[in-house]
């Protein structure tokens, strides 16, 4: 079981350093914190949430007020439950010279090349951010495919822009994929059987 863990650790690291430190460019060192920024996101998906709420008729109300019982139960599971539980500390404080976004002072550095400093001190596992995109892109998917490869395309922008920051492990973006997705289910799932059967 170590020799196990110990394999997958070290994929998960590589699979790190190629995100992070191999395929890292002046321009996704330009974009990467935008697109990882929540209020970026908060525009187009709120207004995806106006439309449906203001200018749909009952199915599109009821499913624009329940997307924020997924953002609450993925948010809150994820920091408040799973985080705690798992403690797992963040690659910038463990992996020296890690290419790193300091939100604080917004400028990229490489961190301690001994691995003595904490750049942030909240746990990594799993990501908030994938959990969040990846509840919101699966739970209005279900309702309405027509609109799903943006939204997952945008989950999968937001959680590779996680581990390009320095912030993730891939394994943390994963985890944070499929608490979204099911939790995402979860409540979706009942809606469409229980609440809106016949529309």
């Amino acid at each position: 079981m170590t020799a196990q863990l110990s394999w997958f650790e070290q994929w998960d690291r590589a699979v790190f350093g190629m995100v992070n430190q191999l395929f890292t460019s002046s321009f996704f060192d330009a974009i990467m914190p935008a697109l990882s920024d929540m209020r970026l996101w908060m525009i187009p998906l709120g207004l995806v949430w106006v439309i449906f709420f203001f200018r749909t008729k009952r199915r599109g109300r009821i499913v624009a007020l329940c997307c924020f019982l997924v953002v609450a139960a993925t948010d809150q599971l994820a920091a408040t439950v799973i985080k705690p539980a798992v403690q797992r500390i963040r690659p910038c404080n463990v992996i020296p010279q890690t290419h790193y976004y300091d939100e604080d002072k917004e400028r990229w550095i490489y961190t301690d090349k001994f691995a003595l400093t904490t750049y942030k001190s909240s746990f990594s596992f799993p990501s908030n951010h994938a959990a969040n995109m990846a509840g919101q892109a699966i739970y209005w998917s279900y309702f309405y495919p027509q609109i799903s490869p943006v939204l997952i395309i945008s989950a999968l922008v937001v959680g590779y822009s996680r581990v390009y920051l320095g912030y993730h492990y891939p394994t943390d973006v994963a985890a944070g994929y499929l608490l979204g997705i099911f939790v995402a289910l979860l409540i979706a799932w009942p809606m469409r059987v229980w609440i809106l059967p016949d529309e």
